[in-house]
């Protein structure tokens, strides 16, 4: 699942890190789809037609020209979710682009639904952890905080549910 055509979606930007405090907290950046044809485009005027950095099927892009928004260093792994009209889903994993200043480019994600079939049959051959087995971590007792810098209340969660997120909401073929 690549997101409807127009959608809207929300990476987590880590900008301006030389001000945050340890531990960094997250930021939200609405953006845009960008067409792997347009992205290609893009990055080939700036790169005199280099394909070293061509996006693949595998791949999406994703970015704000308005405002500049995109991915920056240390936002590697983390992901782009869209919101639908039920739920928020997972699309892509912050992966590469240009450096995050101006003049900005589009962001490119790994493309979530692509590998859907392949999470899946990994799965199915894994069998289940034992419950008891996993260790305790220690929780600091405070409620789970959340981010909303667009008026959309966002839940910092670990890292793990978003691959339960993708199972729950993977692409049918």
């Amino acid at each position: 699942m690549a997101g409807p055509p127009h959608s809207t979606c929300h990476p987590p930007l880590l900008v301006d890190t030389e001000q945050l405090h340890s531990p960094f907290r997250l930021q939200e950046g609405k953006v845009g789809l960008v067409g792997n044809e347009l992205c290609n485009v893009l990055y080939r005027q700036r790169l005199s037609k280099s394909t070293a950095y061509s996006v693949q099927d595998e791949m999406l892009c994703a970015g704000d020209f308005s405002t500049g928004k995109a991915i920056c260093q240390g936002d590697s792994g983390g992901p782009l979710v869209c919101e639908l009209p039920t739920a928020w889903v997972l699309v892509g994993l912050a992966s590469w682009g240009f450096d995050c200043r101006h003049p900005i480019y589009p962001s490119v994600f790994t493309r979530v639904g692509y590998f859907s079939d392949w999470i899946h049959e990994i799965q199915m051959l894994t069998p289940p952890p034992d419950p008891t087995s996993a260790p305790q971590t220690p929780f600091p007792g405070q409620p789970l905080s959340t981010a909303s810098s667009s008026g959309h209340p966002a839940a910092l969660v670990p890292p793990q549910t978003w691959l339960l997120l993708l199972c729950a909401f993977r692409d049918p073929q």
